[in-house]
């Protein structure tokens, strides 16, 4: 078997050892490129990509640098992620669609505003893995990545909240990252408007209502009632009926479709799986978010929301709310000067606004994000068992009612707050 054989039976037909070379050659600044071998390794934890499958592996290359002459081996770890073989599976989590939005964001999006930074003189944001490339055709989809786990970045168990520490230091990721896209908006308007019409939306908009509103309605809002009932007053559970019953899908395509002065390149999927870390000496340094296959055009407040609620714990955000909404503007405000924009183009009062308006798609958000987080290994679904072409997401993606009360608090706690601040 070549070299090429392996990659498109692992991956996806398109993927090849012609795109390693032209990566190398292109990244590396090499020529004269011998693939010298691909070592495979598996492993991922179930439960964590629900849209595609997942393999890992080295290749290692040798080439002479075109600027001295010298031989250069290189030892580089990959991460792919392809459309699942399965039917089923594939057409249930519409995993076409989702391909076909990150690709953009990688080919288009993300290099537009690189070179947008990188014209600045300043790299403001580094906190996205090396993409080696991506395709989407519908059919030979894929995303290569460079493997960072061997630079130190790793997983942290995706039902635990994070603390103060890892917190912060996402919301200064993502601080940085919006203030990128506010800064490209502003000073290149017409091309930001050109790469942000390009991405398309995921998940809340007509289109997909009969995809996800069952399952929303039949499938997560029992789940929330049943926490909130067991953990909170009456008046709360009251309030979300109220708030659910009226078109609540309806609300969240309404919160990604907001086009305001604070719309930037948002993630979308901030939960606790698209984080990885890095340690030294046990001590957090850094950061990097992956998976923008939910990227969109919207409020900056949507990934803000949507992280503090999925990703931490009543107990941090009744402590840290205010100080990690000021860390954020702070990060925020000091990017936009490294890159030649107005800092007042995001007011710390006008950045609390957007957050209180952007509470009911955090919620909305969250409740899919952290009942998947609390789920057990046991009642993760089997997606590759999917049998036939296609099946309603409700059926395949079932939850159970948390017995055990510490979820239960996580879930309605969330609740909570978003009703105790007037978000929903």
């Amino acid at each position: 078997m070549t070299f090429s054989d392996l990659l498109q039976s692992m991956v996806s037909k398109e993927f090849d050892e012609s795109v390693l070379l032209r990566f190398f050659e292109d990244v590396f600044n090499m020529e004269n490129i011998a693939l010298i071998d691909v070592k495979c390794k598996d492993g991922i934890k179930k439960g964590d990509s629900y849209l595609s499958e997942v393999h890992n592996f080295t290749v290692v290359v040798s080439g002479k640098h075109k600027g001295n002459g010298t031989v250069v081996d290189i030892s580089l770890p990959v991460i792919t992620k392809g459309l699942p073989k399965s039917v089923g599976w594939r057409k249930t989590f519409r995993s076409v669609d989702f391909f076909r939005n990150e690709t953009i964001f990688y080919n288009t999006v993300w290099k537009a505003m690189n070179q947008f930074q990188l014209e600045k003189n300043v790299k403001v944001f580094n906190g996205i893995p090396l993409c080696l490339s991506a395709y989407a055709d519908g059919i030979n989809d894929y995303i290569a990545l460079e493997n960072v786990n061997h630079k130190g970045f790793m997983q942290l168990n995706r039902c635990d909240g994070l603390d103060f520490q890892h917190t912060q230091l996402i919301m200064k990721l993502f601080a940085r990252f919006h203030a990128l896209g506010l800064a490209f908006k502003d000073q290149n308007p017409v091309e930001f408007d050109k790469i942000a019409s390009a991405l398309h939306e995921t998940y809340f908009c007509e289109k997909y209502r009969n995809w996800y509103s069952n399952f929303q309605t039949n499938n997560l809002f029992p789940v929330l009632c049943d926490a909130i009932k067991q953990q909170l007053p009456e008046s709360y559970l009251k309030r979300f009926k109220e708030v659910t019953k009226d078109d609540f899908f309806g609300k969240l395509i309404t919160s990604c479709e907001k086009r305001g002065p604070l719309a930037v390149i948002t993630h979308g999927d901030a939960w606790a799986p698209n984080f990885l870390w890095k340690y030294e000496n046990d001590n957090l340094i850094d950061a990097i978010v992956i998976d923008f296959q939910l990227a969109r055009y919207a409020s900056l407040g949507l990934d803000i929301t949507f992280f503090l609620y999925a990703c931490t714990e009543q107990s941090l955000r009744l402590k840290y709310w205010d100080v990690l909404i000021e860390d954020y503007h702070k990060t925020f405000t000091s990017t936009l000067k490294e890159l030649g924009s107005n800092p007042e183009l995001l007011t710390l009062h006008d950045l609390k606004e957007e957050i209180k308006s952007s509470g009911l798609f955090g919620v909305g958000m969250s409740m899919e994000a952290l009942a998947m987080s609390l789920l057990g290994d046991d009642d993760v679904a089997d997606l590759e068992g999917i049998e036939g072409e296609e099946v309603s997401l409700e059926s395949v993606w079932i939850l159970p009612l948390f017995k055990d009360v510490k979820k239960q608090q996580r879930l309605a706690n969330m609740i909570k707050h978003a009703v105790d601040n007037n978000f929903i």
